[in-house]
């Protein structure tokens, strides 16, 4: 058999033949083809080792590569590149098909995402507004809130809250962006800043201001009023969230400590070491640690 009816893959196509075509122990055809190393890319090197530094093992430094490959008639070949061609084929016509779905269907599958992610038919979800919804966490749980770091609880429906509770409704193009490949829906960049809005609009203009001081600074003896104790548990145990108001100023104190001499309420003296200045929904907050408080008879 001549070498010029002999084909191999198109992969090696661009490779030269360097023997004449053999059989294996079943009668399939192999030749051997030399071309650039398909482990080093040509370079010679690979890997270190103290023994033979980088020299490459797959064609032993040289960078040219022997390897024995498929050899296939003229008849196998035409056979061969026919089958690649149909599959070739049936690929694209699923992506077309698929690409057709996507687009004919992305309302529907839009709403399936939406409904996975907590939002009503109507594709809204409700959150919950109030001064201290950790105080409720357990009735709104029965209710059927769900709870998300961005949106704090929400509803997919509007509900019923107990006095001093409100909701207002959040579109899911608001607050998501879809992606039609995926099928699936990231949180907008603003969301959350967008919620903290709506909150601080729902709360009104807020006279808060940061205490005049600087972070590391000790503040001592500020006469304040314990606002709301809430806590979490977390990865390193149970932390309990307090917030203390002196006049315009919003004071927050973040502590594994829970065993305190003081309720919601009380009159407070206030010590403490300024961590950081943050604001959300609209109100001013002064961070603090290392705080000494005592009740004020």
């Amino acid at each position: 058999m001549s070498m010029e009816k002999i084909f191999v893959a198109d992969s090696y196509k661009d490779m030269q033949i360097v023997s004449e075509p053999f059989e294996n122990e079943k009668g399939r055809l192999f030749v051997k083809v030399k071309g650039t190393c398909g482990r080093c890319g040509g370079s010679g090197h690979y890997s270190y080792n103290q023994i033979d530094g980088t020299r490459c093992y797959g064609c032993n430094g040289s960078g040219i590569a022997i390897q024995k490959v498929r050899a296939y008639t003229e008849k196998e070949y035409n056979r061969m590149q026919a089958a690649n061609e149909r599959a070739r084929a049936k690929r694209e016509a699923e992506k077309e098909a698929k690409a057709r779905d996507l687009v004919e269907n992305a309302a529907k599958y839009k709403h399936e995402v939406a409904l996975k992610l907590g939002f009503g038919e109507d594709e809204k979800v409700y959150l919950v507004y109030g001064d201290d919804t950790y105080a409720i966490k357990d009735e709104l749980k029965n209710l059927g809130a769900r709870f998300d770091p961005t949106l704090k609880w929400f509803f997919s429906k509007e509900v019923a809250l107990p006095e001093g509770y409100k909701l207002y409704g959040m579109s899911f193009d608001e607050l998501y962006t879809y992606n039609p490949q995926t099928k699936w829906a990231e949180f907008k960049e603003d969301a959350k800043a967008l919620v903290s809005q709506k909150m601080a609009e729902l709360k009104g203009p807020s006279t808060s201001k940061f205490y005049p001081g600087v972070e590391k600074e000790r503040i001592r003896n500020i006469t304040a009023k314990v606002k709301s104790i809430r806590g979490f548990e977390g990865a390193y145990g149970y932390t309990t969230i307090y917030t203390f108001t002196s006049e315009d100023y919003v004071f927050v104190w973040m502590s594994s400590k829970c065993d305190v001499d003081f309720a919601v309420g009380d009159t407070i003296d206030l010590t403490g070491t300024i961590k950081k200045f943050d604001e959300y929904a609209g109100v001013k907050n002064t961070y603090l640690t290392r705080c000494i408080i005592k009740p004020i008879q």
